[in-house]
């Protein structure tokens, strides 16, 4: 393990977080308006030639690092024989397999990325506190996750390929030895692919990679440096990714890995893979983690054994919790699962949701207040076992947050008022409520947008359109430092 590691234990990550004094608060609240101050100068960094180069400069050094490093090693398994009756619901998610179908039929899914890319060059300077610092190493994560798509597989070995398990057991020990959290396998499906993306996966398998995200910087959501501690966790995710491809291809397979902004839906495949089930805040919720870590996915033609989906308990968790419903700043997260697309789950009021994810920092108080994420599901359960109730709930310890916008902290039963201008900034163009795929992005009067010109979306520039790639190599070579 490398100096300055957590290790991935239950008594890191469940320690109690120091709630910030009023001197403390007050730092924050007026940290926040000088970044709202520098934003107009610094947030040109954000723009597609800079972020270019930025690729190119040092990481910052580990020292600096330190307050965001993921935790490494692998979670320990979770038994789900000791969920009790009464929590349990159905393995993964209830489906409709027709039903999506022929949603899919009707209007495949599209990347909010491509939809919402004027949106997304809006959003991009305001973001620049969390993403500068971490900015060379997630740009250059993302190039060399993206590079892996064009190595060559080795030559076949000549002694007879491993079994299915046995080569699912030695993919699952390297992801290990990498300092991957969980990974799961899953079988492709096209229905989850994004219309723009459709036809680039001709693998017939999807290994979901899970890297968990700092505890302690977590729990003080929101803030820059809790989103920037997510980001840091992408660049280490994605880095594993890499060897992880690397090894298939010197098994004889075909490795693509996929960068953060996703071809597909990662949370499908998450649940497919058995490593965790839909939480009420529309996140993966892992037994271990909850939703504080972040899934990354390769596709592949290595014959492993596919994972199933698992019954945690979780959504009778939620049905009985339900916290991060009334604590939602903007209340955006609805109480009760309906069919969207064949599929019986939570969706989220996007027209309240992302406008305050784009200006908080990424919010994200419907993770720091999940018992789930904050306690594990062992303690969650053990608790619910004891005394019928859910770990946390009514206590500031979990519910109780600090909003930068003014500096205070707010306990249970007490939220923020939230001013129309953060929910719908008039400069930000954005169509509430035009969710990705239903066709193409509409108006405010239901009328079919133009494609935005590429002056109006820096951010997408960067994040929708491919690296620049060598050629692809000859029959039977391999790219220089494939190993």
């Amino acid at each position: 393990m490398r100096a300055g590691r957590q290790p991935a234990s239950a008594a890191v990550r469940r320690v109690r977080v120091r709630r910030r004094g009023f001197a403390r608060r007050q730092l924050l609240r007026y940290s926040h308006l000088l970044e709202h101050a520098l934003t107009p100068w610094l947030g040109r960094g954000m723009s597609p030639p800079v972020l270019r180069r930025l690729r190119e400069f040092p990481s910052l050094p580990a020292v600096f690092r330190r307050p965001y490093l993921a935790p490494r090693g692998v979670w320990a398994p979770f038994d789900p024989a000791r969920v009790p009756a009464e929590l349990r619901t159905v393995p993964g998610i209830r489906r409709d397999e027709l039903a999506e179908q022929a949603a899919f039929d009707a209007a495949p899914l599209r990347s909010f990325f491509h939809i919402h890319a004027d949106t997304m060059a809006w959003v991009a300077p305001r973001l620049w506190r969390a993403w500068l610092p971490v900015a060379p190493r997630l740009l250059k994560a993302r190039r060399a996750v993206r590079l892996s798509r064009r190595q060559e597989p080795w030559p076949p070995p000549e002694v007879p390929t491993a079994s299915a398990a046995e080569l699912t057991a030695r993919l699952k020990h390297e992801a290990a030895a990498l300092g991957l959290s969980a990974v799961g396998v899953a079988r492709y499906d096209p229905k989850y692919t994004f219309a723009e993306y459709a036809g680039k996966h001709p693998q017939d398998r999807v290994i979901v990679c899970i890297l968990e995200q700092n505890y302690a910087t977590t729990q003080m959501l929101p803030t820059s440096a809790s989103e920037q501690a997510a980001l840091s966790t992408y660049a280490e995710l994605m880095d594993a990714m890499t060897g992880l491809c690397g090894w298939l291809n010197r098994a004889g397979y075909r490795a693509q890995g996929d960068d953060q902004e996703g071809e597909s839906i990662f949370i499908h495949y998450g649940v497919a893979a058995g490593l965790g089930q839909l939480g009420l805040n529309g996140q993966l919720l892992t037994p271990q983690a909850g939703s504080r870590c972040r899934l990354g996915v390769i596709y592949t033609d290595a014959p492993l054994e596919f994972d199933a989906p698992v019954d945690y308990g979780l959504e009778g968790i939620c049905d009985r919790c339900q916290v991060c419903v009334r604590r939602c700043p903007v209340g955006a997260i609805p109480s009760a699962r309906r069919e969207h697309r064949g599929v019986t789950k939570i969706k989220l009021n996007t027209k309240r949701c992302f406008p305050v994810v784009a200006q908080a920092a990424g919010c994200a108080v419907c993770m720091k207040v999940c018992p789930v994420q904050a306690y594990g599901l062992d303690a969650v359960l053990d608790e619910f076992g004891r005394t019928g109730r859910i770990l946390g709930k009514d206590t500031d310890d979990l519910e109780g947050y600090d909003w930068f916008f003014d500096g205070r902290h707010y306990p249970p039963g007490r939220k923020p008022r939230v001013p129309a201008e953060l929910v719908s900034p008039p400069d930000m163009p954005f169509v509430p409520g035009q969710p990705a795929g239903n066709g193409p992005p509409l108006d405010r009067g239901g009328r079919v947008l133009p494609a935005p010109p590429t002056s109006a979306a820096p951010f997408a520039a960067v994040w929708c359109a491919p690296p620049r790639l060598p050629q692809p190599p000859g029959p039977g070579r391999r790219l220089a430092g494939s190993g």
